[in-house]
């Protein structure tokens, strides 16, 4: 019987990996190390930060994309490249690495091509990447996580340079489901390192080898063995909008399956360097939540319910609709409701309708709250006339087409064509809903 077990188990626990890795995102990298500046003085480790980095992404299964010592034009065409990479699917992460020259002027953060000519502030605008135009790109993506890293903290490279504008700025707008880490706090100067990597990136690199640790983690290691090696002189910045749970390489379970968990080795810099809080009594332990999974994000569903008013412009002249909407996917929804209208626009003709309808509509959210919406569907109308001579119903199927926008989760605004394919009529309507979170 314990043989028969074994060999179920030798049989059937390659083929749970096997699912486990089949599920994993599609992962894309973008990594960039300019050191060898005209113009200006060199920097010795970009170079190498970036090909150390591309090998340690390569390894956990990253596609990436190496630039070295690369000029304007290369930078922003590899930026829209990783963009639309990440764009095909919702379910992929991207990671974004810089080594070299970056600059802040106002508040805006620039990274400098190796070939780039600003003899003054001005042209920054037009001869440099601007850091937000990256953000801004990886936000359209609309995918699971994006990571930034930018070992970009040094100081100034140009005479005009105003004084005091060292490192980079604080983030400014920054994109949902991303984190965003800076080698040094925002507005300080981070150390080159002594050896082939910048201190920060050499401290990144074996945390980001280590298999089955979790992003947010693989950041708070590399931030505290940077504060301590530095003796607090440098102090990481990591700026964090992703609540979810990721691993760039093998989650736990798969590490465990196919590599023996190597033990982290001890740091007795960083352990001096954390100060041991005092005893406080423990609270009684909440009752843990399940995490929701990434793919049933709410923000790319819109379950609502509402009423809005509307016309169609004739019969009928006024219109009341009772509506509700479920996400069976991403990025969709269906949508079930009924049209009440009344008025013919006529004195001598009363005009009463009944439409109960059905929609199945493409969703695409915005940033924070709402989005746009388009789909197409049908209905059975049940419509009644009184003339003077006599009372007169129709009852007919019509086909429709409608689109709209949901403001701020609470106002949707809609316009619907329908067709019982003799005639057409329209509907635009106002309305109140309620979106459940």
């Amino acid at each position: 019987m314990m043989k028969k077990t074994l060999a179920l188990l030798m049989v059937l626990l390659p083929a749970v990996i096997f699912a486990q890795q089949v599920s994993a995102p599609n992962k894309f990298a973008l990594v960039i190390g300019n050191g060898n500046y005209s113009g200006m003085g060199a920097l010795a480790n970009p170079v190498n930060d970036a090909r150390d980095m591309a090998a340690a992404l390569e390894s956990l299964g990253f596609t990436v994309e190496r630039l070295l010592d690369a000029n304007l034009e290369q930078m922003e065409s590899a930026v829209t490249q990783l963009k639309n990479r990440l764009s095909v699917s919702g379910d992929t992460y991207g990671f974004f690495f810089y080594a070299g020259h970056g600059v802040q002027s106002y508040g805006e953060n620039y990274l400098i091509p190796t070939d780039a000519n600003i003899p003054s502030e001005n042209y920054l605008r037009n001869r440099a990447v601007s850091v937000q135009l990256v953000l801004d790109e990886l936000n359209d993506a609309r995918n699971s996580l994006n990571v930034v890293v930018l070992d970009a903290c040094r100081d100034n490279p140009f005479g005009w340079s105003r004084s005091g504008s060292r490192g980079l700025a604080i983030v400014g707008r920054q994109p949902a489901d991303s984190i965003i880490v800076y080698a040094t706090s925002a507005g300080q100067r981070a150390s080159d390192g002594d050896g082939r990597n910048g201190l920060f990136t050499s401290q990144l690199l074996p945390n980001l080898k280590m298999p089955g640790i979790e992003v947010k983690e693989i950041f708070n290691r590399t931030g505290a063995d940077v504060a301590a090696i530095s003796g607090r002189q440098q102090i990481p910045a990591v700026y964090n909008q992703f609540f979810g749970t990721a691993y760039l390489g093998s989650p736990p379970e798969i590490a465990a399956t196919t590599t023996p968990a190597i033990p982290e080795p001890p740091n007795p810099a960083r352990e001096a360097a954390i100060v041991k809080p005092s005893p406080m009594p423990l609270p009684t332990p909440a009752k843990p939540k399940t995490p929701k999974r990434e793919n049933d994000s709410l923000a790319v569903r819109l379950n609502t319910v509402g009423l809005s008013l509307g016309s169609s412009f004739a019969a009928p002249v006024g219109i009341s609709t009772l509506r509700g909407t479920f996400s069976p996917a991403r990025y969709s929804f269906a949508e079930i409701g009924v049209d009440v209208g009344i008025g013919s626009g006529r004195t001598d003709i009363e005009y009463t309708s009944i439409l109960p309808y059905a929609h199945y509509a493409f969703f695409m959210p915005f940033a924070e709250k709402g989005g746009w919406y388009a789909g197409a569907g049908g209905g059975y109308m049940f419509a009644f006339y009184n003339f003077p001579e006599g009372d007169f119903s129709v009852n007919t199927f019509a086909a429709s087409f409608t689109a709209g926008v949901n403001l701020l989760d609470a106002i949707d605004i809609s316009y619907t064509l329908r067709t019982d394919f003799t005639t057409i009529s329209n509907k635009l309507s106002v309305g109140w809903v309620y979106r459940f979170k």
